[in-house]
């Protein structure tokens, strides 16, 4: 990674630019239900990605157009390649590489859209300051963010909270928020939004929904791996701690009683 970039706990290997497709439409319902842009043609992405949620914004809102910011350039690659086998062109969706804190866009948008990207930066009231002049008056604002101390099984497996923890304070270390959805409402009262809801989404599965419960196990496990390299590296986690992390998870997705339990907090505003 270029020393220049800052860190970031996923990393962007390909792998994880797959895992981040995966994830999306894993959790998508849960988000998406909630979320309505019916009335909105053009809207800004915060935090793009490799285009993972402005593929099932597209998909739910056909009308769209969206312009999707993001600072890392090898992300932009693999989301113009994704759009593209999708059948996506610049008519539907434009990504641009910009710094959300200091944003230079050419025009103002109806809605803006920010999915799992405030909890990477080290001052996220200063993406919000920074995209509020590229809104129209009244523009609706969407926001979904992680609250990671909710994370919590039945029954609880010291590998994995262990590595729950160390993953969690690398991501404080390195300049993010792994609660900031707790946050949302300061951070858009101060950033001068107004009409702001909450709410707490998220998961609460048991035996009563076998099959979502295994597949969220999945995902929270690759989730959490996609840490790894990077701990590795930090010297922060041995490759046996990685290892009895990623068999507990598969213990706990085997277990018919075991109970997966986590919320994310969902914001609304406008300009």
């Amino acid at each position: 990674m270029d020393n220049s970039s800052p860190k970031y706990i996923h990393g962007y290997l390909e792998q994880e630019q797959e895992r981040l497709r995966e994830q999306a439409l894993v959790i998508e319902r849960p988000i998406y239900d909630y979320i309505d842009f019916s009335e909105v043609n053009e809207l800004l992405e915060i935090g793009s990605g490799v285009g993972a949620q402005t593929e099932i914004l597209l998909r739910r809102f056909p009308h769209l157009h969206i312009t999707g910011v993001e600072y890392e350039s090898r992300q932009v690659k693999k989301a113009l390649e994704n759009m593209s086998k999708l059948g996506y062109d610049e008519r539907k969706v434009t990504f641009v590489q910009q710094d959300a804190k200091k944003l230079h866009l050419e025009k103002q948008y109806d809605a803006a859209f920010i999915c799992w990207v405030l909890e990477h930066i080290s001052d996220p009231v200063k993406v919000l300051v920074s995209m509020k002049p590229f809104l129209k008056p009244n523009a609706k604002v969407s926001i979904t963010e992680v609250f990671n101390s909710t994370f919590y099984t039945y029954p609880v497996k010291n590998e994995v909270m262990d590595y729950w923890k160390i993953y969690n304070e690398y991501q404080v270390q390195i300049g993010g928020d792994p609660q900031v959805g707790v946050r949302l409402g300061d951070l858009l009262e101060e950033a001068g939004y107004h009409h702001i809801d909450l709410r707490s989404g998220g998961f609460h599965l048991d035996s009563r929904q076998p099959e979502e419960k295994s597949v969220v196990f999945n995902y929270w496990k690759n989730l959490m791996s996609s840490g790894a390299p990077s701990l590795l590296e930090e010297g922060l986690i041995t490759e046996k701690q990685i290892k009895e992390m990623q068999q507990a998870m598969d213990d706990l997705r085997e277990m018919p009683h075991a109970v997966f339990y986590y919320r994310f907090i969902q914001a609304t505003a406008f300009a």
